[in-house]
């Protein structure tokens, strides 16, 4: 692999996966070639992130459409690891991607961070679905709505690529599992949490019982972050190597998974674990009324978005590159109670009421209202 300066520009550090993906990138064969440049929003934490690391941490948000468009302009390699539902922020970056792309000749690599919720359905919990999408089909994905979750960034990408002057390569994680770990996390600047698992634990820890919506019948895929984390790096790797080999655009999508699991599988599991730390009296997941839909997850459009749908993919791209993912779904099961342990320990004084799941439906709602839709549950592809 020919060695030359590449400039990267990841759109955060302190996130799940794009704390997952720095440290990676800190720890590459070639990262004494890399200029990479992260976008945080704590002074703090970007003052401790530049002292610590060989990364330049610039203090900004995804609001900042300006500096969003300037970094973007100064990289190679784009990371973009926070929002995927920030149509905004992403044409900034494109702006900028183009402005490059215009300047120098130098086609410049968008590695975006979309997920497999543009799969789901309105199954409410009470039904799984026979309909397996494959990312190695571009057809299958072309066939979804354009009001599908996360569609309207992935279709501006996908458009930004058409005109020729970005590479796209689109990432859809489908539920990401374990408890992340590496320098940024150890150094306590990163989230070590995924959002669906701990959703479903929060819940259930605060109604004193493992919960499911409905009867827990639909599917989703599952990944471990540490296997998500390492797939941005075969990207990488493979676009440094021979750009012009690495599928992209509308034959770009890289869906990622290692297995599968019903909703009321992992809330087996989550009840067992709950038993066995003396949390709860029964293992048996119940639905969740619609009372503690409201109270705990906060409505009903998010709960069965985030655990009540199916969402069932393939990813033969991502294998196709090399990636191998090395955890499966009995390590997913394995690894929900050293989860609820660890959100016992994190939360024990906030396991009260409204304000247990404030991060999780900000970061839900927000993201629903971005697609554009305001339709109720069972006309909205989530």
């Amino acid at each position: 692999m020919p060695h030359w300066r590449v400039n990267i520009f990841i759109t955060g550090a302190t996130g799940y996966i794009s704390g997952s993906v720095l440290g990676r990138l800190l720890k590459h064969p070639r990262a004494a070639d890399f200029n990479i440049v992260a976008l945080v929003r704590s002074r703090e934490k970007a003052m401790i992130i530049r002292s610590k690391f060989r990364v330049n941490a610039v203090v900004g948000t995804l609001d900042e459409h300006d500096k969003l468009t300037g970094l973007a302009e100064r990289a190679d390699v784009v990371f973009s690891v926070t929002d995927s539902d920030d149509l905004p922020a992403m044409r900034a970056i494109l702006r900028g991607m183009k402005n490059k792309y215009e300047r120098t000749g130098d086609m410049p690599t968008l590695i975006h961070t979309s997920g497999t919720a543009f799969l789901t359905d309105d199954a409410m919990g009470m039904y799984a679905t026979d309909k397996v999408y494959h990312d190695s089909q571009p057809k299958e994905i072309e066939s979804l709505p354009d009001t599908a979750f996360h569609r309207n960034v992935d279709l501006a990408i996908l458009d930004a690529d058409q005109a020729g002057f970005v590479r796209a390569l689109i990432v859809s994680p489908p539920v990401v599992f374990g408890m992340a770990s590496g320098p940024l996390f150890e150094n306590g600047l990163s989230n070590r949490h995924s959002i669906q698992i701990p959703l479903l634990i929060k819940s259930s820890l605060a109604r004193g019982q493992a919960g499911m919506i409905g009867e827990g019948k639909p599917i989703w895929n599952h990944a471990h972050v540490n296997d998500v984390a390492d797939f941005y790096i075969v990207l990488l790797n493979a676009i440094l190597a021979e750009p012009n080999a690495v599928p992209h655009g509308r034959e770009g999508f890289y869906i990622l998974e290692n297995g599968e699991h019903s909703w009321y599988e992992l809330g087996r599991a989550l009840g067992k674990a709950l038993v066995e730390l003396g949390v709860s009296k029964s293992a048996e997941p119940t639905p969740f009324t619609d009372h503690e839909i409201d109270k705990y997850i906060g409505n009903s459009m998010v709960a069965y978005l985030a655990l009540g749908s199916n969402a069932r993919g393939r990813g033969e791209q991502a294998r196709a590159l090399g990636w191998k993912p090395k955890y499966t779904t009995a390590d997913m099961l394995a690894s929900i109670k050293p989860e609820v342990k660890a959100i016992l320990r994190e939360n024990r004084q906030s396991l009260r009421g409204q304000g247990l799941l404030l991060t999780v439906r900000v970061y839900m709602k927000r993201a629903i209202r971005r697609t554009g839709s305001t339709r109720s549950i069972s006309a909205v592809p989530a």
